[in-house]
């Protein structure tokens, strides 16, 4: 698309002497004369028409109007005001635009909104990095509150002229037949740009078989149909001659009908049969770095605008959650009506109702290229119908002297007619079209639900395995535990178990005694018998310790807390030691 400058005279609505009033207002949305213009052949819309058409369409297309709208429109400098003041990302671009939303009842995310559309207006670079005009395409985010919902949600890029490139290294090649390698062809590079197909060539011949063939005869296959007639641009222009090398290095650039949908091109180059076919495959579109920024910035602006005005402000909007995706549009086969493609497919949203949209955030990038998108034949006829349109809405505004669109309409049924006639179409068509898109649409979410269901099935069956193997194991390592332990006990009973250790036995059996093994009267008694036994008493401490009584009640005592057969047998030591001094106790009293 070329710039968005001021429109050219000549494009003026031709409606008579020029009217009373210049301009015409649909809630806040202006147009004037000059934007009027931009309704005519070879040129393009602006952000005042796209606004006043759009917001006039939310009004009348819905079947209950206002009540009932399944899209929301918050302007065509929506996304020029959210990336203004430096902002770097959709949170922080969210206080440019914090009070936009509130102005839709109910706010962003009314339950009767199943989508939201966004115009993106991209200024754009030539090789040399310099300005190339601007280009309109859509951004259209499906089921907004999905984020918060943990549904799904997408931002679906609808951009008329699509780019993509492929270099090729090395260079697919071909010869001139017969030439014996002497004229060579080679392909370096491939772009499309919308409906062009730029090719970057490079052409040698040695001049044995004379001057190099011209470019310009060559052919493009695609979709068993030829396009001709290429535009040259030549950097080496050097045909050549007889015994005269020639080289021939440039780009040929071919126009294909919009509604191609193919990766796959065939070219003859030069005359037909002069050379061999050369094929050329492109990869798929992919998201470019616009389309990637437009889904990140949308994503965070929407994760804000939940936080602060959601219904649900307790659940948290999961911005990357919003899968972006390129659906494979019809493409413009000019320069000039991208801006009515942002128009047409939103009007053509409008007519959908909340449930389809929502459920389109789920289709697959296959199933969206069956969508009836408008072609190139579309939008030539909806732009003469609002061109027609507008001339008859200034001339009703001019005979009123009324210049509010709302107004005229209310007053006027017919005229309001004639204007819904002019944004949609009575042919039925494209609704048995949608129909047919819908079928498909529900036969991909079932059978990805039956797909689902399988995944889910085998993944159960899976961890009902690990389970069981792990109940298994369980069980014999119980059962080895369980017979090791009747090993144990079966070879106690035999008398062939390990023998014990006397030092563990005792230590066992004092832990075993409490505390009144470990009482001072038991440590004292232990020293008392120590110092006996390392000094003998002498004759005289003999004679006195024969004298008094024995006293058998410390040894009750002991044998009680030492517990079982271990006080008895210390009873048993003690009664010994005296036996075996009693003899000399006895020589001692002689």
């Amino acid at each position: 698309a070329r710039t968005l400058g001021s429109s050219n005279t000549s494009n003026l609505l031709t409606i008579g002497p020029m009217p009373p009033v210049s301009e015409l207002s649909f809630r806040r949305a202006i147009i004037n004369l000059a934007d009027a213009g931009r309704l005519g052949e070879g040129e393009d819309l602006n952000d005042a028409i796209l606004d006043f058409f759009i917001r006039l369409g939310q009004w009348l297309i819905p079947p209950k109007g206002d009540d009932d709208v399944p899209v929301s429109y918050l302007g065509s400098i929506f996304w020029k005001q959210l990336r203004s003041a430096y902002a770097t990302s959709g949170e922080d671009g969210w206080k440019n635009v914090m009070n936009w939303a509130k102005r839709k009842a109910g706010g962003l995310f009314n339950n009767n909104y199943g989508a939201f559309a966004v115009p993106i207006n991209e200024d754009l670079k030539d090789d040399k990095g310099q300005d190339a005009g601007n280009h309109w395409w859509l951004a259209l985010v499906l089921n907004p509150p999905g984020g918060a919902k943990k549904e799904p949600i997408a931002v679906m890029c609808l951009d008329s002229m699509q780019r993509r490139t492929k270099k090729f290294d090395p260079p697919v090649a071909t010869e001139a037949v017969g030439s014996m390698h002497r004229y060579t062809l080679e392909v370096t590079e491939v772009e499309q740009a919308g409906y062009l197909i730029i090719i970057s060539f490079e052409a040698r011949g040695d001049g044995s078989f004379g001057a190099l063939p011209r470019p310009e005869k060559s052919k493009l296959l695609v979709d068993g149909y030829a396009c001709v007639d290429p535009q040259l641009g030549l950097r080496i222009n050097m045909p050549g001659g007889d015994d005269v090398p020639g080289r021939f290095q440039g780009q040929l650039t071919f126009a294909m009908d919009g509604r191609c949908r193919s990766s796959i091109f065939e070219l003859r180059y030069g005359e037909e049969g002069t050379y061999g076919p050369v094929k050329i495959e492109f990869d798929p579109f992919q998201l470019t770095r616009l389309q990637k920024d437009v889904s990140r910035y949308l994503g965070g602006y929407l994760a804000k605008e939940w936080e602060v005005n959601g219904p649900l402000k307790s659940l948290r909007f999961e911005k990357q959650a919003a899968r972006a995706l390129v659906a494979d549009v019809h493409q413009q086969e000019n320069l000039n009506d991208c801006g009515v493609y942002v128009l047409e497919n939103t009007l053509r949203s409008l007519r959908l109702s909340k449930p389809f949209l929502k459920t389109m955030a789920e289709a697959s990038s296959q199933v969206l290229s069956s969508y009836p998108w408008p072609s190139q034949k579309d939008i030539t006829a909806r732009k003469m119908k609002l061109k027609g349109i507008v001339a008859r809405l200034f001339a009703v505004a001019a005979d009123k002297g009324i210049a509010d669109v709302e107004k005229l309409l209310k007053d006027d049924a017919a005229l309001k007619k004639e204007v819904l006639v002019a944004l949609t179409d009575e042919k039925g068509g494209e609704g048995e079209d949608i129909e047919q898109f819908a079928d498909s649409l529900q036969k991909e979410l079932a059978a990805r639900q039956a797909d689902k269901g399988r995944s889910e099935a085998e993944l159960k069956r899976k961890e009902e395995l690990v389970q069981a193997r792990r109940e298994e194991e369980r069980l014999r390592r119980e059962e080895e535990a369980k017979k090791a332990e009747e090993d144990r006990l079966e070879a106690k009973r035999k008398g062939e178990g390990p023998r014990k250790n006397p030092t563990i036995k005792k230590k066992q059996s004092s832990s075993s005694s409490g505390s009144a093994s470990s009482s001072p009267s038991r440590r004292k008694e232990k020293a008392a018998a120590t110092n006996k036994s390392r000094h003998p008493p002498s004759s005289d401490e003999e004679s006195d310790a024969s004298r008094r009584p024995k006293n058998n009640k410390t040894k009750n005592n002991v044998a009680c807390r030492g517990g079982g057969d271990r006080g008895r047998k210390r009873g048993r030591d003690a009664d010994s030691r005296d036996e075996s001094r009693s003899p000399s106790r006895r020589r001692g009293r002689r």
